[in-house]
């Protein structure tokens, strides 16, 4: 597989090209939840889950969001970033949590 934008070769689990940033189109894998909601998942999560709910929301690297964030935070106002991280963590809803059926010895469900 090659980006579209830049044209090098990535590999079948890039997400991202790791040249230029540019999503591959391969979202999260196969278990992950593609949600049109911004959303607090709280698998993803470091503090909160807020720059993870942004990045999933806007299709970015949760990296990107979390370098732009911080830069926020220091730089112009230093206030800014983290009152509206604080604001983020409560507005936003926590993603509900899916728990797999319980398996028995035989691998079927209870």
């Amino acid at each position: 597989m090659y980006c579209t934008k830049c044209g090098i070769t990535l590999r079948d689990q890039d997400k991202f090209c790791c040249d230029c940033g540019t999503s591959t189109g391969r979202g999260g894998g196969p278990g992950a939840v593609r949600s049109e909601r911004l959303t607090r998942p709280m698998q993803e999560a470091k503090i909160a889950g807020v720059c993870a709910g942004f990045a999933r929301y806007m299709g970015l690297d949760v990296t990107l969001v979390r370098i732009l964030w911080v830069v926020l935070t220091v730089w112009p106002l230093p206030l800014f970033g983290v009152i509206s991280y604080i604001v983020a963590w409560i507005v936003m809803p926590k993603e509900p949590v899916t728990v797999p059926a319980k398996q028995s010895a035989v691998g079927q469900p209870i």
